[in-house]
């Protein structure tokens, strides 16, 4: 039975749409490369270490085979000087022999200046970028007391034959002129095929008989004759040695189409991997900063290397989470590096898309089409919902620290503009003349018209009047996310990279329990419990266990939140307490209750509040966030006064519940008769008195010329109050103002 054309054309579609879309993928994630560091000085240590770390990239079953090594042979923008010809010459065999076999290309960035032996390896690679404030030669120099001695003839050997292994034969006296200050360098002519121009030793009668016209040439710019060579970036172009220019790392990698993300160093560092997988289960705040700083400490303390941190949530806060990116980043730095790959899954809004622009490299899932030929990719930079809750003032601030953390990681910062800004016309354009054919840059729309005459417009990658969000594919040909994976297990991302099943670290007991305080719930109920104890043992004589679990219970709460907390908890717990203080002083010392008990409960439920948040409120948003917060504790206080009653009321018939409370003598059965004092105290009934202290409801009664321990029947009585005692239960006397 044959299936109708109409049915299976979408489908088709979708299974051709997926197909040609994963070959133009597997095209733009096959553009890899990576940096290497190159220590200064060069030692053997350092060669070795430079080897195991290539060696994994340029593998050819390598699952993310690097095609495009660069070497910086600068570290921290500091001049570079080797005087160990014998590291020197390991590290130019290693480029010349393993590497070039690999049929990888090798670039030389050199982005200060750069002296004796490191001059070697430079020369091995294919292709030499110079920054504009670099210089590279002087191999040896003429001084009293050179750093390196002359070079006798097999070195001299080694330097000529590293040229012509990378076809430079027409350098070989430029090179020489670097160790050599007899070298007169010029440029000519040969007399024989192919007639190109070729620099020579004038002072060579060999090489001067070579060259047509002469014997008087013109002197080379930059170059003085008497002296060792030098060169600036400008002459090191003229002569040929330089192929690009180049200001940093970044510039490197947009020069050659390579990743954002692969101009900063692995920190692998060609250790064998130690895989372990985290998921952020909720928005970003200050318990997601706590938290992977427990989970990375984790993972270092069980010796892994490598974390996978899931990402499928958002948020609005993001001073947060740029905290966080930079907590991530310096993780990848220092003693026992991690690398932390950041896995978006689905989506990745907001504070999502911050965090993950901290983490070593981003992936992104996008899922095989179904049926129907749809595909759901996952998403990163959508910051619609922020920008609507946020002020204008706050934005620019936050926009800049985020385009501080693009530049730093490598990512287009003009892609970071249209994430916040729909005004701006966002372009993907190329070099206009013969340039390094995989060199893309972004620009504005404005920016391009005014450079034309130098690039060419390759494509509109955000129209004005829209916020640019990226999935999964346009986030890899943007060099935002590098490798793009199906499905949303970390199983697929292990697979990508070639390493083993990632594991689950452990927190530890304690940290599971502070995560469970901060359970809203939890946090709730533990309010409504506090604030019950703290009402049973203030307002009902003889109480003490309530007041321990209110103590425990508020104790938890700020226990729990004092590590997410950051910046409020101080002001946090100062205001709880202050409201405590207020509390008791409304109950215990001034008259009635009014302005200061209510400002000192106030006070309490505003601790409570900004205790569970990551720093003081200041937008709209964040204030609004406050009082809901404090407003589910105004609700759990009121349930408090009522659970404190049934309490009160009902806890001493309940079995067990009389040993927690001290009962009067009619409640515990003993006769009032039969205590202490209660002859006397049966005399005062219908007595009249004056107050000497104020009854908060309880204080002391002058009756005639004795002093008595009473309490009042209701509220505050001042002192040199009239009272009259009407109730008298065995020793405990009440009175009422009369």
């Amino acid at each position: 039975m044959s299936i109708p054309v109409r049915h299976t054309a979408r489908p088709l579609a979708g299974v051709l749409a997926w197909t040609l879309l994963s070959v133009s993928s597997a095209f733009a994630q096959n553009t890899e490369g990576m940096f290497v560091t190159v220590p200064n000085p060069i030692t053997t240590e350092g060669v070795n270490r430079i080897k195991a770390y290539v060696n994994q990239r340029i593998d050819g079953n390598a699952p993310r085979r690097a095609t495009t090594v660069v070497f910086d042979f600068n570290p921290d923008g500091k001049a570079a000087a080797t005087t160990d010809f014998g590291a020197c010459l390991s590290l130019q065999d290693y480029i010349l022999g393993t590497v070039h076999r690999a049929g990888v290309n090798t670039v030389a960035f050199v982005h200060a200046n750069t002296t004796a032996h490191t001059v070697l390896p430079v020369l091995a690679c294919r292709e030499l970028v110079m920054s504009g404030g670099a210089s590279l030669g002087q191999i040896t120099d003429d001084g009293p007391a050179p750093l390196v001695p002359p070079l006798n003839a097999s070195k001299e050997d080694i330097y000529r034959e590293t040229l012509a292994a990378v076809g430079r034969t027409g350098q070989v006296a430029v090179v020489r002129k670097m160790y050599d200050a007899n070298v007169k360098l010029r440029k000519g002519i040969p007399k024989v095929p192919p007639l190109n121009p070729i620099f020579f030793d004038a002072n060579d009668p060999a090489q001067l008989a070579k060259i047509a016209g002469g014997p008087n040439f013109a002197p080379i710019e930059g170059v003085q004759d008497g002296q060792i060579g030098f060169y600036a970036t400008r002459y090191a172009k003229d002569l040929g040695l330089c192929k690009a220019t180049a200001e940093t790392r970044a510039d490197v990698a947009e020069l050659y189409g390579l990743p954002p993300s692969a101009h900063r160093d692995d920190p692998l560092e060609g250790r064998t991997p130690d895989v372990y997988r985290w998921v952020l289960k909720k928005d970003i705040d200050g318990s997601t900063r706590e938290s992977l700083s427990h989970v990375i400490r984790d993972v270092r303390q069980k010796g892994g290397n490598v974390l996978i941190l899931v990402i499928n949530v958002g948020g609005n806060d993001l001073v947060t989470a740029r905290n966080v990116a930079d907590e991530l980043r310096a993780a990848q730095t220092g003693e026992d590096k991690i690398k932390i790959i950041a896995f978006i899954t689905e989506l990745a809004p907001g504070a999502g898309t911050v965090v993950a622009l901290g983490c070593s490299e981003i992936v992104m899932s996008k899922p095989k089409p179904d049926a129907m030929g749809d595909s759901k990719e996952a998403e990163i930079g959508d910051f619609s919902a922020y920008l609507k809750a946020t002020r204008d003032a706050d934005v620019a601030a936050n926009l800049s620290s985020i385009r501080d953390l693009a530049k730093v990681q490598g990512y287009p910062e003009l892609l970071i503009d249209g994430m916040f800004r729909s005004d701006i016309e966002i372009l993907r354009v190329k070099p206009a003349g013969n340039n390094i054919a995989n060199q893309r840059r972004f620009m504005t729309r404005e920016e391009f018209d005014k450079n034309k005459a130098e690039w060419v417009e390759d494509k509109v990658v955000k129209p004005k009047g829209q916020l640019l969000k990226l999935n999964t594919t346009a986030a890899v040909e943007y060099g935002v996310a590098r490798v793009s994976v199906e499905g949303t297990d970390a199983k697929a991302v292990t697979s990508a990279f070639g390493w083993p099943d990632a594991k689950s670290p452990d927190p530890g007991w304690l940290d599971k329990f502070s995560d469970f305080l901060r359970n809203p719930v939890v946090t709730v109920l533990l309010v409504v419990i506090g604030f019950t104890g703290l009402i049973l043992e203030l307002k009902v004589p003889g109480l003490t266990v309530p007041g321990i679990i209110a103590a425990l219970c508020f104790l938890l709460v700020f226990w729990a939140h004092s590590k997410f907390s950051g910046q409020t908890f101080a002001l946090a717990l100062l205001l709880f307490l202050m409201g405590l203080v207020l509390v008791g002083m409304e109950i215990f010392v001034l008259p009635g209750f009014g302005a200061c008990g209510i400002f000192g409960i106030l006070c309490m439920l505003a601790g409570l509040g900004l205790v569970t948040l990551d720093k003081v409120p200041q937008t709209g948003g964040e204030w609004g966030k406050l009082g809901e917060k404090v407003s589910v504790y105004m609700f759990a206080m009121m349930g408090s006064f009522f659970l404190a009653f049934f309490l009160a009321r009902f806890l001493p018939k309940l079995p067990g519940g009389n040993r927690l409370v001290l009962n009067t003598p009619s409640e515990t059965g003993i006769p009032s008769d039969n205590l202490p004092g209660a002859g006397e105290a049966a005399e005062l009934l219908g007595a009249i008195g004056t107050t000497n202290t104020p009854l908060r409801p309880a204080g002391m009664v002058k009756f005639g010329d004795k002093f008595v321990d009473v309490v009042s029947d209701g509220g505050f009585i001042p002192a040199g109050t009239r009272v009259q005692a009407i109730q008298v239960e065995g020793t405990r006397i009440v009175v009422k103002e009369v």
